[in-house]
């Protein structure tokens, strides 16, 4: 029953942006544009002995642009903000208070471990260019730099080998990269896309934690 409630609610949700989206469009002439993604995640890092990611790791994103022109044409420049989340869900392994605050950032294998996160978060200023196909297709590529304003991780098991099952938040983690880079791409018909996206840099500073590059895939809904 809750989940029947929470799959009704999320296409409560995803209607309603949509409608207010078109909204906004539309009221604009098309010059402000409110968007958003669904994706999961994919690290294309080097592998680490106690960083291991589940197969599905899902994020999200919304943001909102001004369209300029491109002179006479349907095509537009389109420069905005807006936020990213990404969630890191870790197989057997996960981040103890020790490797969060010490020096270099370190995770701890655990086959205990019954849920484990990793949750990283930035405020966007999204550039992209915008083509227009046909009045029906556009594809639009672009670049991402963000700037993280909070990290945290918690996790769910018997962490403590007493049989008990804890759970536990970190709050505050060291060593996350202040800034990440990142191309991005969409292609949509009409109102629905699909989204991918490359961070090019490693979401921790180098040498000091595990190598985490994203490659982000999923999909989107943003006025057209």
């Amino acid at each position: 029953m809750k989940k029947r409630f929470s799959i009704l609610a999320a296409l409560l949700l995803v209607m309603t942006f949509a409608a207010n989206a078109q909204i906004i469009n539309e009221r604009t002439n098309g010059k402000v544009t409110l968007g958003g993604d669904i994706f999961t995640d994919i690290n294309t890092g080097d592998k680490y002995e106690n960083f291991k990611l589940k197969a599905m790791n899902v994020g999200g994103d919304f943001y909102l642009t001004y369209n300029m022109k491109m002179g006479e044409s349907k095509h537009t420049v389109s420069l905005g903000v807006g936020m990213t989340f990404h969630n890191y869900h870790m197989k057997n392994s996960y981040l103890t208070g020790e490797g969060a605050y010490a020096d270099t950032t370190y995770f701890t294998e655990n086959a205990s471990v019954k849920n484990s996160k990793l949750n990283i978060n930035y405020f966007d200023i999204p550039l992209e260019l915008n083509f227009r196909i046909a009045d029906k297709f556009k594809i639009s590529a672009g670049f991402k730099f963000g700037i993280m304003m909070y990290a945290k991780s918690k996790v769910k098991g018997d962490i403590m080998g007493d049989g008990e099952e804890w759970k536990v938040k970190y709050g505050k983690i060291n060593n996350i990269e202040q800034y990440s880079y990142a191309l991005t791409l969409r292609v949509a018909y009409r109102a629905f896309n699909i989204f991918a996206q490359y961070q090019f840099n490693n979401s921790f500073k180098k040498g000091y934690g595990p190598e985490v590059i994203p490659f982000s895939i999923g999909i989107g809904l943003r006025a057209f």
